[in-house]
C-alpha cells in the first residue's frame, strides 16, 4: 500500500511540475499594447462630425489585447468612450470599423527587431536581434521561393500604406455590419487580398471592448508574441463609396457623419486612431501617431505622400 501511495505521490508531483512548466508558455501568448487618450484626430486636426450618436472618446482607442487559449485567438480593442449601438446592428456598436494588421512573417526592422514594446504574460517584455534575423531569413525563403510577402498598401478606403519593412500578411476586419457584408465588400473591392483578410462570424461590442474570436489557424503558425501589430480605428460607413471598404470618408469639414480636418481631394488618411511608438500609451506617442499619418498632396489634390504605418512588436528583452 505504501509503494502504491508513494508512485501516486510522485506521479502527482511529476504532474505539477509539468503544469508549473507549462504555464509560462501559456502566459507568453498574450500580447497587449496601450494607446494615450484624446489622440482620436488622425494627423492632427481631424474634427468629430456633429451628429451626437458620435459621443466623445468614441473612436479613442485605449488598448489592444491578444489572447490565444487551445486553437483560439481572442480579440479586444479597447475605447474611451462606453460604446453604443445607435443603428440597432444587434452588435453592440455601430459607428466603429476596426481594422488589426498582423505581420506574421516579417523583414527585419530598420532599427533591429525594437520597433515597439508590448506587455507580453503581464510582463515587459521585448524583440532581441537573434529574433528579428530568424524573421528576416525566413522572411528571404519565402521570397526565394515565390511565396508572397505580405501587403504594403491598406484597405480600400483607408487612405494609407506600410513602410516596406512593415508589410501586413494578415489583417483581421472588426466591423458592426454582418460577417456576409464584409465578405462580400471584400469579394468585390479588395479580392487580390481576399486570402490574406480574416473576418470573424461575430463581432461584439460590450462596455469599452470591441471583441472577436478567430482560429488561430486564420493567421498561420508562429508565437504571437513574434508578430507585428497595427490596429487602425476608422468610421463605419454601411453606404460606402465603390473604392471604400465600409470606411467613411473624412472631409474639409466635419458634417452630420463625416470627420472634418482633412485637405482636399483623396490625399488625407480616413483614419482616426492607431497604435503608436512602443505601444505603452505613453504622452509622446500621440506626436508619433500624427507623424505616421503626415500626407501630403499634389497641386491637383491626388496623394502625393500617403500616410504610412509602421508595426508596433513585442520587445522581449527583459528591463
Amino acid at each position: 500500500m505504501g509503494h502504491v501511495c508513494w508512485k501516486l505521490g510522485t506521479a502527482a508531483l511529476a504532474l505539477g511540475l509539468a503544469l508549473a512548466a507549462a504555464t509560462p508558455a501559456a502566459m507568453a501568448q498574450k500580447v497587449s499594447f496601450k494607446d494615450p487618450k484624446d489622440d482620436d484626430n488622425g494627423p492632427g486636426a481631424y474634427t468629430y462630425p456633429t451628429d451626437p450618436v458620435y459621443k466623445p472618446g468614441s473612436f479613442d482607442m485605449t488598448a489592444f489585447t491578444l489572447k490565444a487559449h487551445g486553437d483560439k485567438l481572442d480579440l479586444d480593442v479597447e475605447m474611451a468612450a462606453k460604446l453604443e449601438d445607435p443603428w440597432k446592428t444587434g452588435n453592440g456598436f455601430s459607428v466603429q470599423m476596426v481594422f488589426i494588421f498582423v505581420q506574421t512573417r516579417a523583414e527585419k526592422p530598420a532599427d533591429g527587431g525594437k520597433a515597439g514594446a508590448a506587455k507580453v504574460g503581464g510582463k515587459k517584455k521585448g524583440g532581441t536581434q537573434a529574433a528579428a534575423e530568424k524573421a528576416a531569413g525566413k522572411a528571404a525563403a519565402d521570397k526565394a521561393a515565390g511565396k508572397p510577402h505580405g501587403f504594403t498598401q491598406g484597405l480600400p478606403g483607408l487612405q494609407v500604406q506600410f513602410a516596406p519593412g512593415d508589410a501586413w500578411d494578415r489583417c483581421i476586419i472588426l466591423s458592426p455590419q454582418p460577417a456576409a457584408r464584409v465578405r462580400a465588400e471584400v469579394e468585390a473591392k479588395a479580392a487580390a487580398m481576399k486570402d490574406a483578410i480574416v473576418i470573424p462570424a461575430r463581432v461584439k461590442g460590450s462596455g469599452h471592448a470591441i471583441s472577436a474570436t478567430i482560429d488561430r489557424k486564420a493567421l498561420g503558425p508562429g508565437d504571437p508574441t513574434d508578430w507585428g501589430y497595427q490596429v487602425v480605428i476608422a468610421s463605419s460607413d454601411p453606404y460606402p463609396a465603390a473604392d471604400s471598404l465600409l470606411v467613411r470618408k473624412v472631409t474639409e469639414t466635419e458634417s452630420q457623419h463625416r470627420f472634418g480636418g482633412a485637405g482636399e481631394g483623396d490625399c488625407a488618411p480616413n483614419v482616426l486612431d492607431v497604435l503608436a511608438g512602443d505601444g505603452e500609451g505613453e504622452p509622446a506617442e500621440v506626436a508619433k501617431q500624427h507623424e505616421m499619418l503626415h500626407y501630403e498632396c499634389n497641386p491637383d489634390h491626388t496623394p502625393k505622400k500617403l500616410a504610412t504605418l509602421t508595426m508596433v512588436r513585442v520587445d522581449k528583452d527583459e528591463d
